[in-house]
């Protein structure tokens, strides 16, 4: 059968090839918004495109149904053409796109939380550098309230830390649980591990802030921290460690901060005695990424890195 022309030759300077991407996404999902989430766009910009894309073929393409958006009998004669134009595109434009990281120059931005780069950064450079290749690092800082943004503008490549559920244009993989434990300095404290509940809530307590949350007030925090003396609360959670060395206090901790930090700065670590929330360490990306070589070469690397080694270096003992 002859392939079904798709626009006169007069007329493609009005056209634009993503137009073609677009529609493809649509004839695959039936959904404007799991089209636009397949392709990296908002729904809005899905919506636009369908628009000129009827305008352009002077048809509907896709009628709205109960139940989702059926092709037309000219989307349906479209849909080979186009598809086999997307698959030459991918065949030869795009057929080279293996990433060779042993002779790569490449310049990864990266925004993470502060205990992202303690509990995973070490093995990734290590990983990276062992290839002697000029693949290098960028750090950002980085908190929920930016991820959106820093994403959207491609001011970060990839983002790690704790954070909430992705939108629509972004992707997220959790990389680890992880669990609070106690750190303290047993010798100024006179106790040893494991803290039981009592020795626990009558030592002074220096808390960590989340990110974005305000300084408290810290004459009322006893009451609302089961009536524990809270001397200190700090937003900067790995001088946690630093401040408790030689210190009669305690806080409660990462677990892998906690291991990373015992031994050089002489500190103990224990149980919580009292139940605590657990949080999940994920990294973000946007779509436009997902199927780029490169930065599916370097989430592998991060996967691998706070995979069995991450597990491996929370253990107490």
């Amino acid at each position: 059968m002859a392939s079904i022309p798709i626009i006169e030759m007069t007329d493609l300077r009005l056209f634009d090839l993503n137009l073609l991407v677009a529609f493809d996404a649509l004839m695959s999902e039936r959904n404007v918004t799991r089209a636009a989430r397949r392709i990296g766009v908002g729904q809005p910009a899905m919506s636009h495109a369908l628009s000129r894309l009827r305008e352009l073929f002077g048809d509907e393409l896709f009628i709205r149904t109960s139940g989702s958006m059926q092709p037309t009998t000219r989307a349906l004669e479209l849909a080979g053409s186009i598809g086999r134009i997307l698959g030459d595109i991918r065949g030869s434009v795009l057929a080279d796109r293996a990433f060779r990281p042993e002779a790569a120059d490449t310049l990864f931005h990266i925004g993470m939380t502060d205990y992202a780069e303690i509990a995973v950064l070490p093995p990734v450079l290590a990983a990276t550098r062992s290839l002697g290749s000029r693949i290098r690092v960028s750090i950002k800082s980085i908190d929920g309230d930016r991820l959106a943004e820093m994403l959207e503008t491609g001011a970060v490549d990839l983002a790690i830390g704790v954070f909430g559920e992705p939108i629509a244009t972004h992707k997220s993989e959790v990389l680890f649980r992880e669990e609070s434990v106690c750190l303290f300095d047993g010798k100024a404290c006179g106790v040893s591990p494991p803290l039981d509940l009592k020795t626990y809530l009558e030592l002074p307590h220096i808390i960590a802030l989340c990110s974005g949350e305000s300084m408290p007030d810290l004459q009322t925090l006893p009451r609302r921290h089961a009536c524990r003396l809270v001397v200190m609360a700090t937003p900067h959670l790995l001088a946690i460690p630093l401040l408790l060395h030689d210190l009669r206090a305690v806080a409660a901790v990462p677990r892998q901060l906690a291991v990373s930090q015992r031994e050089s700065l002489g500190l103990d670590v224990s149980p919580m005695p009292l139940p605590s929330d657990g949080f999940e360490l994920s990294m973000h990306w946007h779509l436009r990424t997902d199927s780029d070589p490169a930065h599916r070469w370097f989430r592998d690397i991060v996967r691998t890195a706070a995979g069995p080694k991450a597990n491996a270096r929370s253990h107490l003992s």
